[in-house]
């Protein structure tokens, strides 16, 4: 019943409960009874996983940096892993295959694999289903992942798993009369086994494209293209000095080599080098401004005793602070004095005398301090004026110089690159068992440990029945107190003592019990 009392007492909660018991496990079965047909009659997911074993192998390529450390070439390896086993080439091929495709003719002559499970599918024939599929992809991307020990951003490991969660199809496992669940496990350990043989393959690929384009990089001589790189990026950089930079090359460099505070580089640095000491003198200069016009407005005063003296003056003083403190005394000498003697008293004539001397040396003072910030200002008024001067004389030089400036670092750079390039190659020149390492090197070797996992079509990997229904229970609960307490409130009938002497206002002298069952009187009546 609703009423101006937000508590309710244990024995009304009782009774909420207790006349709306009907009601609250109505729907408590009603949302157990549908969350269980939900979970009945909803798709079945089931898991399949299979690991693998990477082993780095004794030699290195020699197009690697020799100093790579295990961690680093295993960490990359990794990564790189994920992007080929989630590539669609790869899940294309899956699902391809899953689907029971046949080939259309044999892969090109040399793109075979030197070893390990040649590719069933042509290029073609894969992008082809790709361009065709994207539901079917889509899907497959969100289904397939790569699993690390340690989470998905731990790269340093050997081992690796591959992991499909698929779904049951119900319209396909009707139309090939197999039960769903059966159908589902199958095929979820059949696509596994598939992005197994795909990632295999694909690997292979690109490991032996990835040895051959070394070899044909060593062969064609990278050495010998380095070279000439370098000296056409010097030829460029000779040229541009000799035939446009000519007396102007100092300068230049000089606009180059510049870097301000700010990270700035080149010719920028120069229109912004003197900003922050403009802002700083111009901050410096208000601000003495504003002093030097509060002193004013304070000379200006009459009496000269009734002078305040600006905080960042008496800063500035030595004398100022004390002739202040002298000042304060004298007043409270002449105050006291007052109190006990009449104006002609000679004490406080000599104390008069004494205060206005302060206040005038005090004015003295303020006076000096004033002439100090004039000239202050006008020292400042001049370096600001220098240096406005000297930024628009460099933006000017800037302005005149800035193309140059600009195609002569970027030719210093491109020669200097090219420089770094030719010593790197030379470097790796010098080894003469280059040619050698290269024909020994071998790819990182990937086992597969076990074969796909099995799914147990009586155990989905989801929906958990328990799991649901637990959720469920607590959902109805809650649902049905909340039916219980708002149906409560919008009952406006009185039902028990308490609501009946809050609605009434007065107190309840007696009440009758409801009997279960028939009193007989004396006489024989009901």
């Amino acid at each position: 019943m609703a009423n101006g009392h937000p508590n309710r007492t244990l024995r009304e909660i009782v009774r909420v409960i207790a006349s709306r018991f009907v009601g609250m496990v109505a729907i408590l079965a009603i949302v157990l009874a549908a969350t269980a047909a939900a979970t009945y009659y909803a798709p079945r997911w089931y898991r399949s996983e299979v690991s693998l074993l990477a082993t780095p192998p004794e030699n290195l390529n020699p197009l690697e940096e020799k100093a790579a450390t295990l961690h680093d070439r295993l960490s990359l390896f990794v990564v790189t892993q994920r992007e080929i086993i989630t590539s669609d080439h790869v899940l294309g091929w899956a699902l391809m295959k899953l689907e029971g495709r046949t080939p259309q003719g044999s892969p090109a002559a040399g793109t075979r694999p030197a070893r390990g499970p040649a590719p069933e599918f042509s290029d073609e024939q894969i992008q082809d289903y790709i361009k065709t599929h994207e539901q079917q992809m889509q899907d497959a991307r969100e289904r397939v992942s790569v699993v690390t020990p340690g989470g998905p951003e731990t790269t340093f490991t050997e081992s690796f798993t591959i992991r499909v969660d698929w779904p049951e199809n119900r319209k396909e496992a009707a139309v090939r009369g197999e039960a769903s669940a059966s159908l589902a496990a199958r095929q979820t350990r059949e696509l596994a086994q598939h992005v197994m043989d795909a990632y295999l393959a694909r690997y292979t690929e690109l490991e032996s494209r990835r040895m051959r384009s070394s070899s044909d990089f060593l062969t064609h001589g990278a050495l010998a293209a380095a070279k000439a790189r370098l000296d056409e990026a010097t030829a460029d950089l000779g040229d541009f000095i000799k035939n446009e930079l000519k007396g102007e090359l100092l300068q230049v460099v000089s606009m180059v080599g510049r870097t301000s505070v700010g990270g700035e580089t080149g010719v920028a640095s120069l229109t912004t080098r003197f900003r922050g000491e403009l802002t700083s003198i111009e901050e410096r200069l208000s601000a003495v401004r504003a002093l030097r016009l509060a002193i004013e407005r304070e000379l200006a005063k009459r009496p000269p005793a009734e002078l305040a003296v600006p905080d960042a003056v008496t800063a500035n003083s030595t004398t100022i602070p004390l002739l202040q403190k002298k000042i304060v005394e004298l007043k409270m000498q002449l105050g006291a004095l007052q109190s006990r003697y009449t104006d002609g008293y000679q004490e406080i004539q000599n104390v008069k005398a004494e205060l206005v001397s302060a206040a005038s040396d005090l004015r003295s003072e303020l006076t000096l301090q004033q002439t100090k910030l004039e000239q202050e200002i006008a020292t400042l008024t001049a370096q600001r004026d220098t240096l406005a001067r000297t930024v628009a004389e460099d933006r000017a030089r800037v302005e005149a110089l800035a193309g140059k400036a600009t195609v002569y670092q970027k030719l210093a750079s491109e020669a200097d690159n090219a420089q770094k390039i030719y010593d790197a190659e030379q470097k790796r020149a010098v080894d003469g068992l280059t040619a050698e390492r290269l024909a020994a090197a071998k790819p990182i070797l990937v086992t597969p440990l076990d074969a796909p996992s099995w799914p147990a079509p009586s155990h989905p990997r989801r929906p958990v029945f328990w799991l649901n229904m637990v959720i469920a229970l607590a959902a109805g609960l809650v649902l049905a107190l909340v039916y219980a307490f708002l149906a409560d409130h919008f009952d406006h009938s009185i039902k028990s003592i308490d609501g009946a002497e809050r609605y009434l206002g007065v107190p309840v002298v007696g009440s009758v019990p409801r009997l279960g069952r028939i009193v007989v009187t004396p006489g024989g009546q009901d």
